[in-house]
């Protein structure tokens, strides 16, 4: 599981199609988010979760998950599903995954999908 996890999220960086900037929000979320364009900064989260530092990851991600960004919420889930840079939570792990598909994640589906399954 850890290795589809791990090619999706290879996907989202490398994908030609795929454009971090697309973070789709809503207000009737369980969080009051704002839109927030910032490719650079949720580059810098995937990098850091792809190379493995999951320290760093978890602390950038998370902050850019709390404010809408799709990606960084599948990579903050996945971190809580594994973990990664933070403690293991599958609570938190399903809340950040549901988030990022409410914010139209296909990838983030996928792995919710498979973690339902798993528990």
């Amino acid at each position: 599981m850890f290795n589809k996890s791990f090619i999706i999220i290879s996907a989202i960086m490398f994908g030609a199609t795929l454009s971090v900037a697309e973070a789709a929000t809503r207000t009737n979320t369980p969080f009051e988010m704002t839109r927030l364009e910032d490719p650079a900064a949720e580059k810098k989260c995937l990098d850091a979760f792809v190379s493995s530092d999951f320290s760093y990851a978890h602390r950038l991600c998370l902050s850019l998950a709390q404010i809408g960004m799709r990606d960084a919420q599948l990579v903050t889930g996945l971190m809580y599903a594994f973990g990664e840079g933070t403690k293991k939570n599958p609570t938190l792990a399903a809340l950040w995954l549901k988030e990022a598909v409410r914010n139209g994640s296909m990838e983030a589906k996928e792995v919710l999908d498979d973690f339902i399954m798993t528990d």
